[in-house]
């Protein structure tokens, strides 16, 4: 039963009670206005007689009966529930930070969510595992999910625990580290506390404390806190796995990736990327290192420039003034590849920035830190 039909059945059973009050102050009322009178007419001589009058009707019995047992039902519940607890939980007992772990070293180590221990109150609470690194060497085919699946661990687990320049150039005999817990690691900065932390990310502070066997809230700056199932953002995850785009160029963003109202036609259409403005002749940069395969004039786009990446990105660069790469050369991230203009299907100078996976679009916001330059 839902919060609402119960709110409703409570007042439909508080108004009854107050309509049966008032029926029966009502007869009362009624009982004695004719016992007044006629004991008035009596004085009188004059011959007149009331019938007699019933205080309660078997109406009004039944009613007060039902409430009566109604009160009790409920009185009963209470006592029950009291007496006898359910003894299910609403709440799933497996953490989503806890899991089944194998252990590739010599010593088995078996942490799951089944683990308990005695709280001291005659009943059974989760154990809270610390954090523990093994370390791991890479075998032939194995990839970032292979090995997150194996140990069962998320992949921003392995990341975090690693400082990886490239997650994607892992080879055959490299060595990693592996947490035991899934969630992601931190660096601690000036003034932060495991309070902060908890709040931020919506982690209770005796697990992060016992987690990281810390015994003070305070933290000092430069150490690396692990905070249990916590997972990286889009665009972090972005830059862990070197998938990222820097901000192409200075400006303000004046128009985003999705439907809009047409500046042109007033109709609402699909805006294909994102929009920077800046002053006409202003500096472009590559998002990221690669090659340039198309540059020229594109329908509605002017002047443009096409950059491949690696991993099945394509960076589109629209509305330039000026291109100073050619077709074929190979760019590092931050080379200028052109200047802002009105070239093209354009209302003002701005760039019109679109980013491409396996020729699909993707917004281009959940893959460039757009404070960045």
């Amino acid at each position: 039963m839902s919060k609402l039909v119960k709110k409703l059945y409570l007042i439909k059973i508080m108004l009854q009670a107050k309509a049966l009050v008032l029926i029966i102050y009502i007869r009362m009322f009624l009982y004695l206005l004719r016992k007044a009178y006629h004991k008035r007419r009596r004085k009188g001589r004059s011959v007149f007689a009331l019938k007699p009058v019933r205080l309660f009707s078997q109406k009004s019995i039944m009613a007060l009966f039902r409430l009566l047992k109604l009160i009790a039902v409920c009185f009963l519940i209470i006592i029950y529930i009291t007496l006898f607890p359910c003894p299910y939980s609403f709440f799933s007992n497996e953490k989503p930070y806890f899991g089944d772990f194998s252990w590739s070293s010599l010593n088995q180590v078996r942490l799951s969510a089944g683990d308990f221990q005695e709280n001291g109150r005659g009943g059974l609470e989760h154990y809270i595992p610390r954090l523990r690194l093994i370390e791991y060497i890479i075998e032939k085919g194995d990839t970032l999910w292979s090995i997150s699946k194996k140990f069962d661990v998320d992949p921003d687990s392995i990341i975090s625990s690693n400082f990886f320049t490239n997650v994607h150039s892992i080879r055959e005999g490299d060595m990693i580290l592996i947490p035991n817990i899934r969630g992601i690691f931190i660096n601690v900065e000036e003034g932060d506390t495991i309070f902060n932390y908890s709040t931020k990310y919506k982690v209770p502070p005796d697990f992060i404390m016992e987690v990281n066997d810390l015994r003070s809230n305070s933290l000092a700056p430069g150490m690396r806190v692990f905070l249990p199932g916590v997972k990286y953002s889009t665009l972090e995850r972005a830059y862990a796995l070197g998938e990222a785009f820097e901000k192409p160029v200075k400006g303000r963003l004046t128009s985003r990736f999705g439907y809009r109202r047409d500046p042109f036609t007033g109709k609402r259409s699909f805006h294909t990327g994102i929009d920077i403005a800046h002053r006409y002749g202003t500096k472009v940069y590559a998002a990221r290192e690669g090659r340039v395969i198309f540059t020229g004039i594109k329908y509605g786009y002017g002047k443009t420039v096409i950059i491949s990446h690696s991993f099945g990105y394509r960076t589109v660069y629209g509305h330039l003034s000026s291109i100073p790469v050619s077709r074929g050369q190979r760019l590092k991230k931050g080379e200028i590849i052109g200047f802002i203009g009105i070239s093209g299907r354009s209302t003002g100078p701005h760039l019109h920035f679109e980013v491409w996976l396996n020729n699909r679009l993707i917004n281009p916001l959940t893959q460039t830190n757009m404070t960045v330059r």
